[in-house]
């Protein structure tokens, strides 16, 4: 804090001359470029397909779009570049009528069938021509159950799926990653057409990108089909990691907006910013258990054989492969201590991890059963741990990272530790980089021993399960043979009810197993300055759970837009 205080003045005195942007004029947006102060740094690249993950979709937001829209207020699922949409009676096909008159940028033409058909194919065919690299991101699998794409006429397709696809919207929607790329442009230019000048159809234009620095876009020069003439000439986004400077950045107007912990937060709306939150839940945090690989890996089936397979990833003396060990150490945690401390209160608690009171498969019992099985009691830990063979407990490692939408995520792992230090838990925390040290450790099944901070995203219930525990992704959290087999039953149900109750098997056998310590479902939180900006209605749910960026709106008034 010492630091960034003194780092203020300075930034003040160089950045005196931001303001010179400002126009007098009321009724018009005061900057032309609005720049925002985000977390991770995202990946440099526009392809979502190189190792990728919806967490920098956010990239994507005001150039791209998707077939289907979240819902800013409801988190249901809107036409976008579809029209409609209709399931068959049996699940496994979708008829979709798709927006006439969207044009491409850059003069690429009009958005047909032809473009859904190429997306899909460069998701999910392994040998699509011109594609360079193979196509990895946590939701593929989901993606690619539909086999087939067949085209009625250029606006009107029916996807033909190899199971039943309930939640096909979700996955061809904001929230995952199936963006919807210009086929003329792939043939006319190649892949990498898709990284110097991207085609979309969304209301701004890529304009250019500062490696490791920023990416810049700029308003496309007529209103766009959907969402009109948007307010900023001009979108910047800017990251870094650490705090203070992002901080600073926007207490001396470099920046307009940015996500910080709630302690800072509390104190920029005392200088008067303003608190904007996401409409919806957007993540829960959890903390989750490097190493419990119990699945049976079959290639034959694929099952558990992605990244390296399944088979001698499990270290049986990493000591929360034991059950009562995971139950110890969740009632070792005092939740309501970082509630209290960490997130103000502005929370509430996670029961099961990918598991929400608004979506299928909710059970209402887990809120009545939580205290007894999860609650904080250091004495019942203590005993667990000493039933499981550790009774004077045992040393671990656990990473630290910073992660989108969560600012508070190292200081609660730093919490965690001295919580779990009390009933003779020692963890060393490793300082890590996300990308180049633990995805690839977790991706590959090689976490063992460590714990680990989680922000899983609010997606639909199922590709959570596919993602962290039936091995489709990246996530690797808890794997055995019961909870995919129940996954694979739930591919086969296309009575809703059926497929509500299977979720729910799933989420029993999630909560009775202590699959993570699940700690709170959290809204994002972000910290704008209220004489540039007005508001910025956003779900949660896209990608990386921010989105809408083009419904960020200007404060057009003298005063601030409180």
């Amino acid at each position: 804090m010492v630091q960034m205080l003194c780092l203020v003045p300075v930034l003040l005195l160089i950045l005196t001359g931001a303001s010179a942007q400002a126009q007098s004029a009321t009724g018009k947006p005061k900057v032309d470029r609005l720049v925002m102060g985000l977390i991770n740094p995202y990946r440099d690249y526009m392809r979502p397909w190189i190792n990728g993950t919806p967490d920098h979709n956010i990239q994507h937001d005001p150039v791209f779009e998707w077939l289907f829209e979240v819902d800013v207020s409801s988190g249901g699922y809107n036409p976008w570049l579809a029209k409609s949409s209709e399931m068959a009676k049996d699940g496994r096909s979708w008829r979709i009528k798709l927006q006439k008159g969207v044009q491409f940028h850059h003069g690429y033409g009009e958005f047909t069938a032809k473009d859904v058909v190429h997306n899909h194919a460069v998701w999910c065919d392994p040998n699509y021509p011109g594609r360079k690299d193979p196509t990895v991101v946590g939701y593929k699998n989901g993606m690619c159950a539909v086999q087939r794409v067949e085209v009625v006429n250029d606006h009107e397709v029916v996807m033909h799926c190899k199971v039943v696809c309930l939640d096909l919207q979700f996955y061809y929607s904001s929230a995952s990653s199936m963006i919807i790329f210009s086929k003329a442009q792939w043939d006319k230019e190649g892949e990498m057409a898709y990284e110097t000048k991207p085609a979309g159809t969304g209301p701004y234009i890529f304009k250019e990108r500062q490696l490791g620095r920023y990416v810049l876009y700029e308003r496309a020069p007529t209103p766009h089909w959907k969402w009109g003439v948007v307010d900023w000439k001009e979108i910047q986004m800017t990251w870094n990691v650490e705090e203070p400077p992002r901080y600073a950045q926007l207490l001396t107007a470099e920046s307009h907006l940015t996500e910080i912990n709630r302690d800072l937060t509390e104190e920029a709306i005392a200088k008067g910013f303003k608190l904007i939150r996401s409409r919806q839940v957007a993540q829960q945090t959890v903390i989750a258990f490097g190493g419990l690989y119990f699945g049976t890996e079959d290639k034959a089936t694929k099952r558990y054989s992605e990244y390296g397979g399944i088979t001698g990833r499990l270290d049986p003396k990493v000591p929360w492969t034991n059950k009562k060990v995971r139950q110890a150490m969740n009632k070792a945690i005092n939740r309501d201590e970082i509630l209290k401390a960490m997130y103000k209160g502005r929370a509430t608690p996670t029961y099961v991890a990918g598991f929400y009171p608004d979506l299928p498969g909710w059970d209402p019992t887990w809120e009545k059963r939580f205290p007894e099985m999860y609650g904080y009691d250091p004495k019942k830990a203590k005993q667990l741990l000493a039933e499981a063979g550790y009774p004077k407990g045992f040393k671990a490692k656990a990473w630290l990272f910073p992660f989108a939408g969560a600012p508070e995520l190292v200081q609660v792992m730093e919490a965690v530790a001295t919580q779990l230090r009390e009933v003779g838990i020692e963890l060393e925390l490793e300082e890590a980089d996300l990308v180049a040290v633990v995805q690839p450790k977790v991706r590959e099944r090689r976490a063992n021993g460590y714990l680990r901070g989680g922000v899983p995203s609010k997606k639909a219930v199922e590709p959570q399960i596919a993602l962290f525990n039936a091995g489709k992704g990246v996530g690797h959290w808890f794997e055995d043979d019961t909870i995919y087999g129940m996954w694979e039953e739930l591919l086969q149900m296309s009575d809703p009810k059926a497929y509500a109750a299977q979720l729910r098997r799933i989420g029993n056998y999630k909560f009775e197993n202590f699959e993570v310590i699940p700690l709170f479902d959290v809204h994002i939180e972000v910290v704008v300055n209220p004489k540039i900006i007005n508001d910025w209605p956003f779900s949660g749910w896209d990608g990386g759970d921010l989105g809408h960026t083009f419904l960020i709106s200007a404060c057009k008034q003298e005063k601030p837009c409180k």
